[in-house]
């Protein structure tokens, strides 16, 4: 099944789910909510050549870091990362996708990298967040906007799909980034590229 929607109507249906969550907790008699498990798969962030190249002129560069690979085409730099677990379920929009490898930002002009660590799809938020340098909680790089869609398969495996045509840079990831990385680079709100994942799912 295959569904397209806008960021209001996702924000909708998470409300419908958490209705229906609440209903489950307070009724005595009604039936446990099923736990999924999210078992494989692969991400993909896609960032458009025009931001790497905005980028690029301050001299900062991103890298892939191992188990993610990159690869180019038509105008997009997709970094494919692979589903580490997690227990993200699209058809309520909760949950969170956690994803392996890191993403690696250099300025090197300045000699400065920053390691983005515990990259996760928060759908209850709807963002990408990540781990900064130093730092113990997930902080939101971007949140995804524009045309949304998910998608379910029986299999086997089962998978479910989301997609979003666009990813909007955080406030506190471009804030930390300028800060750590010493450069003006980024501005909060900008839109960075794509995002797309499908990940395996069993319920229990």
């Amino acid at each position: 099944m295959h569904t397209a929607f806008g960021r209001k109507s996702r924000l909708a249906a998470l409300g419908a789910a958490m209705i229906t969550a609440a209903a489950f907790a307070v009724s005595a008699s009604g039936p446990a909510l099923a736990d999924t498990a999210d078992t494989g798969g692969t991400a993909t962030i896609n960032l458009t050549s025009a931001y790497l190249a905005n980028l690029a002129n301050s001299n900062v560069i991103v890298l892939p870091g191992a188990p993610v690979t990159s690869s180019f085409a038509s105008g997009l730099d997709a970094y494919t990362l692979p589903v580490a677990g997690g227990d993200g379920e699209v058809t309520i929009f909760f949950g969170k996708v956690d994803l392996g490898g890191t993403l690696v930002l250099i300025n090197a002009k300045a000699g400065k990298p920053v390691t983005v660590t515990n990259l996760q799809v928060n759908f209850f938020t709807g963002a990408l967040t990540g781990q900064l340098p130093g730092g113990t909680t997930q902080t939101a790089l971007a949140y995804f906007g524009g045309n949304e869609a998910t998608s379910t398969s029986a299999g086997p495996p089962a998978t479910e799909s989301f997609s979003a045509d666009q990813l909007s840079l955080s406030g506190k990831a471009a804030k930390a980034l300028n800060t750590r990385l010493n450069t003006t680079a980024f501005i909060t709100g900008t839109d960075i590229g794509t995002f797309a994942t499908t990940f395996n799912v069993t319920v229990s």
